[in-house]
């Protein structure tokens, strides 16, 4: 029998993609968090900050999927599109220098983050954010 922790991942999980499905039916598509903009990262962080308050551990011990479904959710409540967001920052033309712009990727790569390589996350992104977080990587010279 599964424990507490294992039933309230179950439970990230339902109200997650509860939560996508609500804000995907009926809305106009969220656009990507502004890059660089310390208000869009003040209401990610509060939206962090909410969303955590309702797990059994912190999000950084959760696994790669459920990382990935607590980040989506933390963009969609703070109004924006990890898709999106991602997809901007692939583009480039933004400053690899700031802080924030930093910040920002840091919350995209939560994800994966800790994990030995992105080899490691099959199945966690699809093929085009695959090619966009390298994209990013690179912007940043890693």
């Amino acid at each position: 029998m599964p424990g507490p922790a294992a039933s309230g991942l179950r439970a990230l999980a339902w109200a997650c993609a509860a939560a996508l499905l609500l804000a995907a039916c009926g809305e106009a598509p969220k656009p990507p968090a502004p890059i660089g903009d310390r208000a869009a990262l003040e209401r990610l962080a509060a939206s962090w900050n909410r969303l955590s308050e309702g797990l059994p551990v912190s999000p950084f011990h959760l696994e790669p999927r459920d990382r990935k479904r607590f980040v989506e959710a933390v963009f969609a409540d703070a109004g924006y599109s990890y898709a999106a967001t991602l997809h901007r920052l692939a583009q480039g033309g933004w400053d690899t220098g700031s802080q924030e712009a930093v910040d920002l990727v840091e919350l995209l790569f939560m994800p994966h983050t800790d994990v030995s390589s992105l080899h490691s996350t099959e199945g966690l992104y699809s093929r085009r954010e695959l090619e966009e977080i390298r994209r990013v990587e690179a912007l940043l010279g890693r």
